[in-house]
């Protein structure tokens, strides 16, 4: 997947590019904090242990955050070296150490619970620094993407998913202030409900949705110009479009107008995604692909968390669904829905950007396909027991995909740590 470089020439391959060691903090902290959330998942998906509701809500933060946005973030800086120099290298080391330490800390701050303040309020504090990070590895990626020639699709994605992310810290603090005092300053007890309940739509339709089909864009096609693919742009803003209607509608309380459209246009936007990659899709686009069938198995998911979520969403609109009171297919429906997301879609696409754009050495095949094979047979077996309520299959799911992802983020980050950071000669 690395560009080509002339012959004899000595150059950094964008895995060797001067950001690298500071992506690499990033993918070494976001692949130890994923332990946190297997261990729980495991010990819950057993059945043999029952968290309480901060390790729980741990578990959820060490996913989304230490795992999938901290990755995320590392994959972000690689995908802007294009016209980073040496200069800024300092720079985007300071800024992978501060958004490692600024989402340990708030992963941390859900763990302690009340055992420091009865308030909780350490929520609110820590996410108001994580939110100052995300504001400043914002304006990073902005100003480089103002340094390139042209801006590319994928690039454009990862914009509107980092603009995503913004408004989903922003309501992740007052969510925080909400749990820590029972209010919001300024705001009534109805709208202060709405806002904080507008948090988790606004990162799992806004931010991870756009930030999958980003990776996947960069992954599959590199940096296609906006300009050379139309239809492309047209994705990504049609998803940005999606977002902003799904969070109006939970934050003003319109769900039942808001939400359909919203879907309608996700709808749109996946189809166009899937007409634009039928060609690597398509059957003989997967021979010989490696580790490229990491970013091909998270859109084949992408499109599984579709349909999940049309259901899901057409029980919101139609009144069937209060998620105060869910019946127990109507709770397992909703945690398919997440876990199709998180390591359908955003597991496996990181596991594929470290596969990929780190070594892709031949070594690493064999763990690649333990991996690759564990977590999917894993996943879908899950989900297939959340969905029919099956306790015996969620058990039998649950221990090999929590093993492969064990098995891979032993391998990915002994590489990781070793992994050479010089610039080669090409042959």
């Amino acid at each position: 997947m690395a560009e080509g470089l002339e012959e004899g020439t000595l150059m950094l391959d964008p895995t060797r590019s001067s950001v690298w060691p500071a992506a690499r903090v990033a993918f070494v902290a976001a692949l130890l904090l994923f332990i946190i959330t297997i261990v729980v998942g495991i010990l819950n998906g057993l059945d043999i242990y029952e968290p309480d509701h901060d390790t729980l809500i741990t578990h959820v933060h060490a996913g989304t955050l230490g795992w999938i946005t901290l990755a995320v973030s590392a994959a972000a800086l690689l995908m802007f070296a294009r016209d980073a120099d040496s200069s800024g290298a300092g720079n985007t080391r300071m800024m992978a150490w501060a958004m490692t330490a600024a989402i340990t800390l708030y992963v941390a701050a859900f763990f302690v619970g009340d055992a420091l303040f009865e308030d909780r309020i350490q929520r609110p504090i820590a996410g108001t620094v994580l939110f100052i990070v995300v504001i400043w590895f914002g304006v990073w990626l902005f100003l480089q993407n103002r340094k390139a020639d042209q801006s590319s699709v994928a690039r454009l994605g990862l914009l509107l998913s980092w603009i995503s992310l913004f408004v989903g810290a922003i309501l992740g603090v007052l969510l925080g202030l909400y749990t820590s005092n029972g209010e919001i300053p300024g705001l009534d007890d109805d709208t202060a409900a709405r806002v904080a309940e507008g948090h988790p739509p606004a990162m799992v339709i806004g931010f991870l949705i756009l930030a999958a089909m980003a990776v996947t864009e960069w992954l599959l096609r590199d940096h296609t110009p906006q300009a050379e693919s139309r239809a492309g742009t047209a994705q990504m803003w049609i998803l940005f479009v999606a977002r902003m209607l799904a969070n109006i509608g939970f934050v003003s309380g319109l769900e039942e107008e808001l939400l359909g459209p919203a879907n309608l246009l996700m709808i749109i936007g996946v189809v166009i995604m899937v007409a634009r990659y039928r060609t690597e899709l398509a059957p003989s686009g997967w021979r010989g692909s490696g580790v490229g069938a990491f970013p091909r198995i998270s859109t084949l998911f992408l499109v599984a968390y579709l349909v999940l979520g049309t259901i899901l969403i057409s029980q919101v609109i139609s009144g069937n669904m209060d998620f105060d009171a869910l019946t127990e297919s109507q709770f397992g429906l909703v945690l398919a829905f997440d876990h199709v997301m998180f390591i359908g879609v955003m597991t496996n696409l990181l596991f594929g950007t470290i596969a990929v754009r780190m070594f892709n050495r031949p070594e690493l095949q064999m763990t690649d396909r333990v991996v690759l094979w564990g977590v999917n047979i894993g996943i879908v077996g899950f989900a297939i027991g959340l969905l029919t309520v099956s306790a015996t299959l969620k058990r039998i799911a649950t221990p090999v995909m929590g093993i492969a992802l064990l098995y891979g983020i032993a391998a990915y980050v002994l590489e990781l740590v070793r992994a050479d950071l010089t610039p080669h000669m090409t042959e």
